[in-house]
């Protein structure tokens, strides 16, 4: 019986957030940047190309890129609240660029109807010839990443890591064009494990590697070793850690009741209620019955902006986030002014599971999910088995992976075809990566080793790359009936994003000491998050989405 193959793509983003709030006495209003300004708009031009390399190109990919986050973002929580039905929720939260970064990863190996499937999602089917030109969104993809680290916060570099690995059973074939890009582009590393002969140590290995990316906040990815037929995983690690910008008081957290059902029913939690004063980003919108008030973070660079539906409840936070649109999301941001604020913010903790198979497919990605349809030629060409064509009967694929409740994003991918037959050993010349030779039915097996890049690459693709990512989809196409570049026959089984965020304050004595004014001061709004809100993460330069939350009722972090 044919083994199935099987690819795991893991996501897994942490964010870690000490709150510390400094004593401001600036008053009501200050003169300070503008959180809410909007991008800058898409020039007029025929040929990216013309301003590769130029601030202009990257302002317009960026805005595309960007974009396409946040429209993934509303549209896999739309898709969400769609299937929960009359499922209930206490909390849900997700990182839209880490899904997009996982997704960026398929997106590289993908052709045909998959990868406009892809493409789509991800917002990237208009504004770029992304055909042809696919290789200028990866790069620019890539920068963006590496931007997110290094300006997202005071402590630059350590508050935003984004790490991406490609674990590949040892004799897979694996096209060195899809592991160039995927190290140069997206500084992914690409790891040889043993699946079929020792998956505990595939396991232990992937698990390790999870663990040093999240600063051991996920230590266990993989609850239960993968199946002896996986082939390729794929695992994107995301850890946040910032400080704010204006701390809570320490002094004034204080438990309070949280009103799910609204302010005029029965409080059924209590809560730590921090507590803060100050001036900060702040709107009221008359449009959309909402306040949204930022929160940033050192530096300014990022923002945690959250959204409270008037006399909110569950039912008006759900007919709130059904609205949303990109436009609005916008202008929200654009709208907000620096405004005396009395805060008060749960002090809380999320850690949520989400299932995303159903919302992808809601979302339009169908052939990615069908193992007859599933077309993932650039990431690998197959084992060329004419004997695969038979179809293998009476054994039903189960998921081997068991999503562990402490910390698991998964992407599973299965083939219905035995590697039977590879043609090259690792050749730097070669676009394909093999290592397995059948000689009169006797297999002999010579191990390749992926070796890891040393530091980063700078997320530069090559001219030699670039030409070639530009012209082998269209050969492949080209040449769709040889049996050299047949679909290798990978597919998704599942899609599992998991999150898990802890929000605590801790500030300075100073700080503690102005708490008195929050009750007194009558010329400034007070904004109470005692009811269901949500809120999201944004990098103000390139106003990429970095995090979304659903809060219903908060998860009490007492000490």
């Amino acid at each position: 019986m044919s083994p199935k193959l099987i690819l795991i793509s893991t996501i897994i983003p942490v964010l870690y957030c000490q709150l510390y709030f400094p004593d401001d006495n600036t008053g009501g209003y200050v003169q300070m940047q503008n959180l809410g300004q909007s991008a800058p708009a898409a020039p007029s031009i025929n040929n990216l190309t013309i301003l590769r390399d130029t601030s202009a190109y990257e302002q317009y990919v960026d805005k595309i890129i960007s974009a396409g986050i946040l429209k993934l973002t509303l549209a896999v929580e739309k898709a969400m609240i769609a299937t929960s039905g009359t499922n209930n929720y206490d909390s849900i939260v997700y990182a839209p660029v880490s899904i997009a970064a996982a997704l960026a990863l398929v997106l590289l190996g993908s052709n045909g109807k998959t990868f406009e499937e892809i493409s789509s999602i991800m917002g990237l089917a208009t504004g770029v010839d992304i055909q042809s030109k696919s290789q200028l969104v990866h790069e620019q993809f890539g920068r963006m990443l590496e931007k997110l680290q290094t300006t997202s916060g005071f402590d630059i570099g350590r508050q935003v890591n984004f790490a991406t690995a490609i674990f590949v059973q040892e004799n897979y074939p694996i096209r060195q064009i899809y592991k160039q890009t995927a190290e140069s582009v997206y500084d992914s590393e690409v790891l040889n494990v043993d699946f079929k002969s020792n998956p505990n140590s595939a396991q232990q290995i992937i698990n390790a590697w999870v663990s040093e990316r999240t600063n051991g906040k996920i230590n266990q990815l993989l609850s239960e070793s993968p199946s002896s037929a996986t082939k390729v995983i794929l695992a994107s690690a995301m850890y946040f850690k910032a400080e704010w910008e204006k701390p809570f008081f320490d002094g004034g957290t204080k438990r309070r009741p949280f009103y799910t059902n609204g302010r005029q029913s029965k409080s059924d939690v209590m809560v730590d209620m921090m507590s803060n004063g100050g001036v900060f980003p702040y709107y009221k919108d008359r449009l959309l019955n909402c306040e949204i008030i930022g929160f940033p973070y050192k530096g300014n660079q990022t923002t945690m902006y959250v959204i409270v539906p008037n006399n909110s409840n569950k039912e008006k936070l759900k007919q709130l986030e059904s609205q949303l649109s990109y436009t609005e999301i916008e202008r929200l941001v654009n709208n907000v002014n620096y405004t005396g604020a009395v805060v008060l913010f749960p002090k809380m903790r999320i850690d949520s599971t989400i299932d995303l198979k159903r919302s992808l497919q809601m979302l339009g990605v169908k052939t990615l999910f069908n193992p007859s349809e599933a077309n993932l030629a650039l990431l690998s060409p197959g084992t060329n088995d004419s004997a695969a064509n038979n179809p293998v009967i009476g054994e039903s694929f189960q998921n081997p992976i068991s999503v562990n409740t402490a910390g698991n994003d998964v992407i599973i991918f299965n083939r219905n075809r035995e590697l039977v037959n590879c043609t090259q050993i690792f050749d730097p010349n070669s676009m394909v990566n093999t290592c397995e030779e059948v000689v009169n039915g006797t297999s002999r097996q010579q191990k390749v080793t992926y070796k890891k890049i040393g530091g980063k690459v700078g997320r530069r693709i090559t001219p030699r790359i670039a030409e070639t990512l530009d012209n082998i989809r269209e050969y492949l196409n080209q040449q769709s009936n040889a049996e050299k570049f047949e679909n290798p026959g990978l597919y998704a089984d599942n899609v599992i994003h998991k999150v898990y965020m802890d929000i605590t304050e801790s500030g300075t004595e100073a700080a503690a000491a102005t708490s008195v004014s929050l009750s007194r001061d009558g010329g400034r709004v007070t904004v109470r998050v005692d009811v269901p809100f949500f809120f999201f993460i944004m990098h103000e330069e390139t106003k990429t989405m970095l995090f979304w939350g659903s809060v219903h009722t908060p998860t009490p972090n007492f000490k």
